[in-house]
């Protein structure tokens, strides 16, 4: 028995053995690759690429591109690859028992980054298709295929944005047929003062220091409050890479042209687990002045520091603090003299969240913010102003207390709510008193639910209360209905408001070498819209399309009015006194293959003035993009973008309220092209671009039109240990 025993263990063993080296053999074949841009070659990291077949393996690429997997079964395998903002793609692979040839995957960058992760559109992060509110979206590799120096400049680019000229100078935003000053501007998801005559000039905004923009058209109101009536331009800067073990980042960028352009950046990021930081510094100078298109005697020179320090743990508990700077410094000829703007600004968070209890289906967010904004206007007969010239000086802050809560409530229903503590002050000799505040109190609330499938629903909710006008609530009502995979329906009813600013409440100002003054009115009341917007939107992997229509109805705009004598010293004063419309069609699309990249959209806009019956000064009717990327020749990668707008009403007749002065329909083409050193660890790029290329000139225009060269070098390194 004992004998009979140990033959059979043996066999046992034995068959075992061979079973053992069958699996063996089995799993020793390896496969490799590299994923790269299709557009000019340039590795792609941090790709996930999905085995599929005889075994199921996932795997990453590293920063050169390279993936391997040393044990896996021989076979016939499909590989997935996906990568966020490029379309995903699938290849099929033999792996056999011997050598398997390096696969090559190319990924073309999608023309719709749709799981992309935004936040401005509830507060709190979400992927793009997810949004109920129609969210444009400026990615990094936007900004980078632009070759802009300015955020100003990369938004011309956007369907239904369209720049308007500041007061003296300054870039501002208008969407939608709402002006600049109406449209409320944010970094990071915060306010930031420096606002000259209603406009924030967001052509201050370096683009080295942006990870992307999002952009939401309409009256954004309940969730942001007063300014944002025309919508919200939320600006997310730069934060450092994060990946496993510590990460060492260096970016540098010089670039040079005409008009004596000269800008140079540094980035430097550091992260190690939790903990991740950045820093930021720019100085950029050009003889131009934003939006003015005259170049005589035209000057900028800016200076720029951004700073992120951020810490999380996977309890969900995060710590960030951030601050941003800024030095200018304009100079711009109405002749005979010279005129200088000197602006400084800085801006800083501090926030921290944390999910309540153990479930991450409550957080809490709390943010701290402050801004504060100085600015100096003084003018000579020469080219610096005088010395022991004080100016005409004018300071800004604002402070922002900031409590979010976050709930998924179950059954498909998440609450959205918060309260904003706001305080506004000014500093200047044009207000009266010298030295004015307003505090604003305002707790909101938004509901999103899903009555049937494919359906969500998002009514919401804001009470502001201010110190000086008193109480305004704004109510919001947006859905989304999904049909099928790629279809998805939105629409949307929102009121905005815009609280009357100090100059409009307080201002006394003479001006007596023009000869008039302008007083304030302190019993204003906030300006207010309705906005209806309905649209469909259609996205494949590599194609999508999407249409918009829009009506806003506008009440109680402030304007100054004339309120003197008709004889003697013009004399005006604010009032609660324009009513107006704006409607208009978005229609956008979007293609990517093969390295070719496609993209289009047309504007049309129709407005009108209540009161006279006749369309609104400065609103194109008409706009449209068109953006050509082709793939790399030689290593070249090149692109072309054409920027439409048509002849545009700017003045008219005071009495009759005809039109009588026109700004001519504007073309304009520009052409880049880049070629990537990939010898080289980080891959730098080299760029040249014509901005302009026929060097269109019409009248009216808000900054420089002129034709623009320019060529750059990139080099960013990623060091792992």
């Amino acid at each position: 028995m004992l004998r009979g025993g140990c033959v059979c263990a043996c066999v046992c063993a034995l068959a075992m053995s061979a079973r053992a080296s069958q699996a063996q053999a089995a799993g020793s074949a390896s496969a490799s690759g590299r994923v790269v841009d299709a557009a000019d070659g340039h590795p792609l990291a941090s790709v996930e690429l999905r085995l599929v077949g005889r075994d199921t393996v996932v795997v990453r690429s590293d920063s050169d591109g390279k993936w391997i997997v040393r044990r896996i079964s021989p076979g016939s395998y499909t590989v997935q690859a996906r990568l966020l903002g490029y379309a995903a793609r699938s290849l099929h692979m033999d792996v056999g028992a011997s050598a398997t040839d390096e696969l090559v995957v190319s990924l073309d960058a999608a023309p719709l980054a749709l799981d992309q992760m935004v936040v401005t559109a509830a507060r709190r992060e979400q992927r793009l298709k997810d949004a109920v509110t129609t969210t444009e979206l400026v990615t990094r590799q936007d900004i980078e295929r632009s070759g802009a120096p300015d955020i100003a400049a990369v938004l011309l680019e956007q369907t239904g944005i369209e720049l308007q000229g500041g007061h003296p100078a300054g870039t501002g935003v208008m969407l939608q047929g709402i002006g600049s000053e109406r449209v409320l501007v944010l970094i990071d998801g915060q306010p930031v003062s420096g606002r000259i005559s209603g406009v924030f000039d967001i052509s201050r905004i370096p683009v080295t220091m942006i990870e992307r923009v999002e952009v939401l058209r309409g009256p954004q109101s309940t969730l942001y409050g007063t300014e944002a009536m025309g919508g919200v331009v939320n600006i997310i800067t730069r934060e450092a890479p994060r990946g496993e073990g510590a990460l060492y980042g260096l970016g540098v960028r010089g670039t040079v042209g005409t008009q004596s352009r000269a800008d140079g950046s540094a980035n430097l990021s550091f992260s190690n687990g939790a903990f991740g930081s950045s820093l930021d510094l720019s100085r950029r100078q050009i003889e131009l002045t934003p939006g003015m298109s005259e170049t005589a005697g035209a000057f900028t020179a800016r200076s720029d520091l951004a700073a992120k320090v951020g810490w999380s743990r996977d309890s969900g508990l995060a710590l960030e603090a951030s601050v941003l700077g800024l030095d200018e410094r304009q100079r711009w000829l109405i002749a005979p003299l010279y005129n200088f703007g000197d602006n400084k600004q800085w801006s800083g968070k501090l926030s921290a969240r944390t999910y309540l209890g153990e479930s991450t289906k409550h957080r809490l967010s709390a943010t701290v913010s402050g801004s504060y904004f100085d600015h100096v206007q003084r003018a000579s007969t020469e080219t610096r102003p005088i010395a022991g010239d004080p100016g005409d000086r004018q300071i800004q802050r604002v402070e922002q207390l900031d409590l979010v809560y976050n709930g998924a409530l179950g059954h498909g229903v998440a609450l959205d709510a918060g309260t904003q503590i706001r305080r506004d002050a000014a500093e200047t000799e044009r207000v009266l008193g010298g030295l004015r505040s307003i505090t604003l109190f305002e707790p909101y609330a938004q509901v999103e639910f899903a009555p049937a499938p494919g359906l969500s629903v998002v009514p919401g909710v804001r009470v502001t209360n201010s110190s000086t006008w008193g109480t305004h609530v704004t109510p919001h009502l947006a859905a989304r209905q999904r049909l099928g995979e790629h279809l998805v329906l939105r629409g949307s009813f929102g009121t905005g408001f815009r609280a009357p600013d100090f100059k409009e409440l307080y201002m006394r100002f003479v001006n007596s070498s023009a000869g008039y003054a302008v007083n304030g009115s302190p019993d204003l009341k906030p300006e207010s819209s309705r906005n209806f917007m309905a649209g469909a939107e259609w996205q494949g992997n590599r194609v999508y399309g999407r249409v918009q229509a829009y009506r806003n109805d506008f009440t109680d705009f402030i304007e100054a009015v004339p309120v003197g004598p008709p004889t003697g010293q013009p004399v005006y004063e604010y009032g609660n006194v324009d009513d107006g419309m704006t409607s208009g069609l978005d229609l956008e699309t979007g293609v990517a293959l093969r390295g070719y990249r496609l993209e289009a959209s047309v504007s049309a806009m129709s407005t009108q003035d209540k009161a006279t019956g006749k369309e609104l000064l400065g609103r194109p009717p008409a706009s449209g993009h068109l953006t050509l990327g082709l793939p790399a020749l030689l290593g070249v990668r090149f692109g072309i973008t054409g920027t439409f707008t048509g002849r545009t009403p700017m003045a008219r007749d005071e009495e009759s309220g005809e039109i009588n002065s026109w700004r001519n329909q504007f073309r304009r083409f520009d052409f880049r092209m880049a070629r990537r050193v990939n010898l080289l660890s980080g891959g730098p790029e080299f760029v040249v671009g014509i901005d302009n290329i026929f060097d269109e000139r019409p009248a009216q225009w808000a900054g420089f039109n002129g034709r623009q060269v320019y060529t750059s070098l990139s080099w960013n390194l990623l060091q792992s240990r």
